[in-house]
Parts: structure tokens; sequence; C-alpha cells
């Protein structure tokens, strides 16, 4: 049983102890060890190495999307799809060995060779979420899921969806007892993002996720499966507060090298940071891009289009500027060598950090940085490179195939997957991490 809290981190290590299901757990396994997360440090990504033990060049997934340059947020398409993966998955294995499997609300399942398979998979604009949904995983089981359940959830809202997602993981050990069972909560994360790092509303979404750990316990210790059922609870990232936004595709739209096709031709203002470009709305209007800053957050990867020379002088030129403008807050960029060490396989030019504080984000509406107005305003947000210790991830573990209190320490994110794998007996024939020896007795 593998419980993803999405955005637990070392921000939440003391608080856990006064929490009753947390601490009961605590008690009966591993201690909490640290987790080194990913670049870029999103979902998706993590997500994708903790199926597979390897880093991004080799699973394929080197963000949350795809490249979809002057396509809106909510217009984007993400990397729900199993197909999208290059390598076989913990699923995979698992399944090629025989076992039954579960996935509820797992990232990039949708799709996926999985017994009972609810997808993480959200519709776009003019699509029907439930039938995307239904589409994508166990159609039948999912409709069972939905009646029983259904009247918990209040669509995507949290901590709602959270209850909902732990009942129907809870009632699926309890009638289709999977020797592997995947699940994902966001309600932390989604706090985190709205609030900040510190507001009630974040401690309130810890407070539900410990009522999302004994509810999924119990159901494992009322069904008799206690003896033979390893439980592993992980985070994927932490988050850094944000006092700064910053459009960074504005510097590529003033340069006209991005921007909207409309009738008159392409946009592309020479005007101050305060101008306004119209945004790219599909099936109106048509995005024009030669270069482009896919964003992460505390990151960002900069494409330009295949062949274009000119286009790659001219972007590095401004990137070069950029990083000695203080007001953007680059922090680092890595080309060449550099950024094959990060080992993201995203194809781009090269890759830019953020200064803690600072977010790279990549609409084209608005002024190029924008300061909150207030503390909070703007939430929190993640994809910073790995480093800081308040930004790694938690992990903990229950079990008769694990160590009680074993010190976990400090691991990669790529050692998630060998660990699981050979609590269920099976291996990785490749695999870019090692087990977690320290935990397994």
């Amino acid at each position: 049983m593998v419980v993803s809290m999405d955005g637990l981190s070392e921000a939440e290590r003391d608080s856990l102890g006064g929490l009753p299901n947390f601490s009961a757990f605590l008690r009966r396994g591993t201690g909490i060890g640290s987790i080194e997360t990913l670049y870029p440090s999103l979902t998706y990504v993590v997500h994708a190495t903790m199926m597979t033990g390897r880093y991004p060049d080799g699973h394929g997934i080197d963000h949350n999307h795809p490249l979809q340059p002057g396509i809106p947020a909510n217009h984007q398409r993400w990397y729900w799809y199993a197909r999208e993966l290059r390598i076989p998955t913990l699923f995979d294995i698992a399944k090629a060995a025989g076992l039954r499997t579960a996935a509820v609300l797992w990232p990039l399942t949708a799709g996926a060779r999985i017994d009972w398979n609810f997808p993480e998979i959200a519709a776009l604009p003019g699509e029907n979420q439930t039938l995307k949904v239904l589409r994508s995983g166990s159609a039948a089981w999912l409709l069972a899921l939905q009646l029983r359940f259904g009247r918990y959830r209040r669509g995507s809202e949290q901590p709602a969806l959270d209850d909902f997602v732990s009942r129907c993981a809870a009632d699926t050990i309890r009638r289709k007892r999977p020797r592997l069972l995947m699940t994902h909560l966001i309600a932390l994360d989604d706090a985190k993002h709205r609030y900040g790092s510190d507001a009630p509303q974040t401690s309130a979404a810890l407070k539900s996720l410990d009522v999302c750990l004994g509810r999924i316990v119990a159901a494992i210790d009322d069904s008799g499966l206690t003896p033979q059922t390893d439980v592993v609870v992980l985070g994927d990232h932490g988050h850094i507060d944000t006092r700064r936004l910053v459009r960074l595709n504005r510097l590529l739209v003033v340069a006209g090298l991005a921007g909207v096709q409309e009738p008159s031709g392409p946009t592309a203002p020479s005007s101050d940071r305060g101008s306004r470009v119209k945004s790219a709305v599909p099936g109106k209007d048509l995005p024009v891009w030669r270069a482009w800053f896919r964003c992460s957050g505390g990151s960002a990867y900069l494409h330009v289009r295949p062949g274009d020379t000119a286009a790659e002088i001219q972007v590095r030129e401004i990137a070069r500027k950029a990083s000695r403008d203080a007001s953007l807050g680059i922090a680092a960029i890595h080309t060449g060598a550099g950024l094959a060490g990060l080992r993201t396989g995203s194809g781009s030019l090269c890759a830019l950090d953020a200064m803690p504080g600072f977010r790279f984000i990549e609409e084209l509406d608005g002024p190029l940085v924008e300061d909150a107005p207030e503390p909070g305003a703007f939430g929190a947000d993640h994809g910073y490179p790995a480093g800081a210790e308040e930004y790694r991830s938690l992990f903990m573990a229950a079990g008769n195939g694990l160590r009680q209190g074993a010190d976990p320490g400090l691991f990669a994110m790529v050692d998630v997957a060998p660990t699981l794998a050979r609590l269920l007996g099976l291996k990785f024939e490749a695999c870019d991490g090692t087990s977690l020896d320290a935990i397994l007795p």
C-alpha cells in the first residue's frame, strides 16, 4: 500500500507526532526519512520516478505537461496517460508477476493495465470529466465507487476530494484485496498553493490527511490484512512561499520571438513591462513562437524551435541579460554538461532556476514582474531545484516487511521504486536507484 501525500515535506516533520494517526503509524513503523526530490520538482515528474526508479531522462516525463507554447494553463493537457512513459512501471512488473493491482487517483495511469484503475485525469474545456475518467479507467468499478461514496465529493474541492479518494482506497482494500495499491492525496499541496506554507488552511489540510491515513490503515486492520501488508507514506516535494511572479515569456514577446497570430499579424509589442498581450485560446487565436519558456514555478526550460539558429543565438543573449537583472530572480542557468547532469531529458536549450520566493509562470498577460500585494497572496509553489533541507520530502513505512524503528535517513527519489519492488518480492531489471536496505529485514 503506497500513500503519496502531495507536498508532504520537512516543513511538516515536527507536526506529525501531534496527530493521532500519524503518531500511531510511526510507533508501529520506521522513523521518518528524507527524500531528495528531482529536477524539476513537479508532481508528475516525481510520481513517474516513484513508479520506475528512473530519472526523467529515462522514463520520459520531464514536466507535468508537454510543451504547449501560448496555450492557457486551463487548456493544457498533462502527461495523464500510461503510454507516455517510456519504460515499465511497478504496476507493469507486478501485473507480469500475476499480482492484482489497484490505483486510486494515481498520476500517469490513464489507460494502464491495472486491475482496478481510478486514473488521475482532468477534463479540458468542452470535455466531460466523468466520461473521460470512465474511458481511461475501470468503468464498472468506478461507477460502483461513485454510487457508494460520490456524496462525499464536491468536484475537485479539497479536502472533500481526498476524503472521497481515501474512502475509495479503503473500500478497495476491503473488497478487492489487491497486492499493490497506490493512491495520491492532494489536499496539502492544494492548500499550500492557495494560502502558503504557514497558513491555518495548510495546517487544517495536514489534519485532514491524518484522518485519511487513519481510514486506510483501519481498512487494512479490519480486513485482517495487517500481517501481510506493508504501508509506505511519502511526499513528492516541498513548497516555497511566493512573493514575486515573473512572466518570463514576456521577454520573448518583446523580442518578437513569441506571441499570438491575429489577422493583422504576430503580436510583438516593444513597450515596457506593463504592456499586455492577448492570450491564445485554442480555436480562436493561433499561438506563434520561435522560443518559449516552459515554466515550473521554481524553474523553467527554455525551448527553441528546432533548426532556428538565429532564435537560439538571440535567446542565449536574452537569458544572459536576464540573469543579471536581480528583479527577475534567476539563481542559475544550466546549459551543456550542466543541463545534461540534471537528467531531465527535456530537449531544451537551457534550464533556469528561480531564487526562493520567485515564481516563473508561462502566461503572457500581465507585467513581466508582479509582487504579492500582501504576504500569502500568491501562496507557495514548487519546481525548485533540490538541495534545501526544508524542501525535502518525507518518507515513513510500517509492516512486517520493514524494520520497526529503523532510520531511513536521506536518500534519492529513484530509490523508492526498487524498495517497493523488494517489498513485493519483485525487482526492476534496469533502475537508477537502489533499495533502502536500512529499513528492510
